[in-house]
């Protein structure tokens, strides 16, 4: 019987190959840092902050995104981070869940089907006590009013107010500061609304899980800082190119970090989780610290 040779490995192989293993590698390596989380202290000094407040310390969460990717383990150890680190509030700026992408993964893969809204809250459940406020993102949203009513309900039962177009202030001996919250821009927010009642002249912080807000925001409005998260910082962050992938206004501007505005700063957080697939480049999750401190007129 006549043996048949193998076929010599020859460059064409080496080019099919070695891009077929740089491509796992890449992403093996995006996988990796989905679970690298990053604390990012912050300090904003303002003149408008009242004397009592100097060095208040706003822990912000957003985008946990509990999905079939992003499970308790994870979001459990999260969370054990948030409770280790010194702060005076913490807040949670939307996409607690994925919503309707979900449903994707629920129809190919059975160990999806899973209650995200009672895993999220249930791991939630753990921060220790202290002022917790939240707000709504565009997936916590997109299931329907049934689903965000129960969400809504099960923080609150937890302990975390969530400020749906709405506002509270804060006290600390004779001054306060007031924190307003406004559903995703996507959906019911009211700007307005939230804003209502706070006098013109008080310090305020705004929670809006999208930046895409800012360009509702006016000067005269005089908010102070604007909290928010929505972008993952791009998820792949290639530079010149995934902004333009971010689906708000100005996203070049709004990616990530803090923007100083003509009145007041604006925060991006990069966010806890990740969309459809639990991949990341050059945008690691994110626990942010944000301090405010007084600057002297």
């Amino acid at each position: 019987m006549k043996k048949t040779l193998r076929r010599p490995f020859n460059r064409r192989d080496f080019l099919k190959y070695g891009i077929r293993a740089f491509i796992l590698s890449f992403l093996g390596f995006m996988y990796e840092r989905t679970d690298n989380v990053k604390i990012e202290t912050i300090d904003i000094r303002c003149t408008n902050l009242p004397p009592a407040f100097n060095n208040f310390k706003i822990v912000q969460i957003s985008d946990l995104h509990a999905s079939f990717w992003i499970g308790e383990a994870y979001l459990s150890r999260v969370v054990g981070t948030v409770n280790g680190l010194e702060k005076d509030l913490v807040v949670i700026t939307g996409d607690i869940i994925t919503g309707a992408v979900n449903d994707f993964w629920k129809r190919w893969m059975p160990a999806a089907k899973q209650d995200y809204i009672a895993m999220a809250t249930g791991v939630l459940s753990d921060l220790k006590s202290g002022n917790k406020l939240a707000v709504l993102g565009n997936h916590d949203q997109w299931d329907g009013i049934e689903t965000e009513k129960r969400l809504v309900r099960e923080l609150e039962n937890i302990g975390i107010s969530v400020l749906r177009n709405a506002s509270i202030p804060i006290r600390r001996k004779k001054d306060s500061i007031h924190i307003a919250g406004i559903d995703d821009v996507w959906f019911t927010y009211d700007l307005v609304k939230a804003l209502d009642g706070i006098p013109m002249d008080a310090f305020k912080v705004l929670l809006s899980h999208s930046p895409g807000i800012m360009s509702d925001v006016q000067n005269d409005m005089k908010i102070d800082l604007t909290i928010s998260g929505h972008t993952h910082g791009g998820q792949i962050a290639i530079p010149y190119l995934s902004h333009h992938f971010i689906p708000i206004d100005n996203p070049a501007r709004y990616m990530s970090g803090l923007v100083k505005e003509r009145y007041g700063y604006t925060y991006v957080n990069r966010g806890i989780g990740t969309l459809v697939f639990p991949f990341r480049f050059s945008a690691p999750p994110e626990i942010t610290v944000i301090r405010l401190r007084v600057r002297e007129k």
